[in-house]
Parts: C-alpha cells; sequence; structure tokens
C-alpha cells in the first residue's frame, strides 16, 4: 500500500497522464488536462440490483457516460444489468472475478483472477475489455505483468470519496467539489452492502460540476481514446 501511495503522489506531483510501474504497461490515476475540462466518473464493485439501477438512472438523467469497472461474480448474477450499462453508453472494464486481493497471490491466480471476469464479461456484452482496476488498488508486479501480457490498461483514480466506506453524504460531496479538477479520474462504488451513500451524492455532486463546467467522458476518451475495445 505504500508503494501504490508513493507512486500516487509522484503521478500527481507531475500532472503526468501515468506512471510507467515496473517496467510494465502504464498505470493510470488521471489524465493532463488537454482542452476543455473533461473528468472521468468511475465504478467498481457492482453490478447491484438496486444501486447499479438507482445510479443508471442518475447518469441518464443528466446525460453523462461513465465507466464500470466490473466484478465478474457480480455479473455472473445479473448479467442484464452489464447489458444496461453498455446499452447506455457506457465503458466496461475488468475489476476481477472475485475481488480478490492480488498483491497476496500468485501470478496464475492474478492471471486467472483477470481471465475469469474477462470471459464473462465478454459473454455479456460481445465485447472484450481493455480496462483493468485491480481490487483496491492493489496493483503489484503480477499485476503488471498480467496487464502487459493480456492487453489491459491499468487504471486507478485520483480523487477517492470513500463512498464503500459509508462516509457521510456531506463529507463526499465536499470531497468531490474540493478536490476534482479537470483531468481527474473520481472513484465510486455502484455496489455498496447495506445504505450507499452514493446515489444521493451524485445527486448533489453532479449539477455542481457540470456548472463548473466540467464534462463527462469514459476513462478512454478521458485518455486521448488510445484504449481499444473489441467488439
Amino acid at each position: 500500500m505504500r508503494k501504490l501511495l508513493t507512486v500516487l503522489a509522484l503521478a500527481l506531483l507531475l500532472g503526468a497522464a501515468g506512471v510507467r510501474a515496473d517496467g510494465n504497461r502504464e498505470v493510470y490515476f488521471s489524465c493532463a488536462a488537454g482542452e476543455g475540462k473533461k473528468i472521468a466518473l468511475t465504478f467498481d464493485d457492482g453490478p447491484h440490483p438496486v444501486y447499479t439501477k438507482e445510479i443508471l438512472e442518475i447518469l441518464e438523467e443528466y446525460g453523462i457516460r461513465a465507466t464500470f469497472f466490473v466484478i465478474g461474480v457480480n455479473a455472473e448474477r445479473w448479467p442484464e444489468l452489464v447489458r444496461e450499462e453498455l446499452a447506455a453508453g457506457h465503458e466496461i472494464g475488468n475489476h476481477t472475478y472475485a475481488h480478490a486481493n492480488l498483491q497476496k497471490e500468485t501470478y496464475e491466480t492474478v492471471r486467472g483472477e483477470i481471465l475469469n471476469a474477462e470471459e464473462i464479461l465478454t459473454d455479456c456484452t460481445a465485447r472484450r475489455p481493455h480496462l483493468l482496476r485491480p481490487p483496491g488498488g492493489l496493483y503489484c508486479d503480477a499485476v503488471g505483468k498480467a496487464a502487459e501480457e493480456l492487453d489491459y490498461t491499468v487504471i486507478l483514480w485520483s480523487v477517492d470519496p470513500r463512498d464503500w466506506a459509508h462516509t457521510a453524504v456531506e463529507e463526499i460531496v465536499e470531497n468531490v467539489l474540493t478536490n476534482t479538477d479537470s483531468g481527474d479520474i473520481l472513484l465510486f462504488h455502484d455496489y455498496v452492502s447495506g445504505q450507499s451513500p452514493t446515489p444521493e451524492a451524485l445527486r448533489r455532486i453532479l449539477p455542481v460540476l457540470i456548472e463548473r463546467g466540467y464534462e463527462f467522458v469514459t476513462v478512454s476518451e478521458l485518455l486521448g481514446g488510445t484504449v481499444e475495445t473489441d467488439s
């Protein structure tokens, strides 16, 4: 975890689109701001039978497209929600099969977690994902090696409102509105156990960011459309 925070701090300090770790594929925390005020809204751990649908309705209301990093076991249970995300114009990323702590696993297990989720997501959407977010943002050598071998771009984040920890809505709103800037990747969750603060927080955050002139884009669009998607 300390290594991750060190790399994150370096990326933000340099204002870089990403940093190269251990000689492998670049790891993206944010994208250096170009023309316009573009940010990427991302959601982890879904789909959830209640919160994913509610979040999709909110995003549709504001005309926003986002990137959903989906867990394989949840996609197996609710494949129709993954298809609904795609049909609404959102981007689908790989968040592993069972949300394992990849820093504690062998390379073979890491690779299997990615491939098992990939198979399910490809079956759901008829598209192979090319974005990978390791659970908890826990990047390690095995993740970098697997991403390089399997043609994934690793995506972390630059703004974390900690909605997964049931942070109060007011704190989430203040965190995001205070810390969001052009090029940022925002981390939210559409699967939160118990009562989720995320939908209410989004209803307060999104109109303010839109009023400030921010344009919401997918992660691939934020990175200049350089991430390919097989269809």
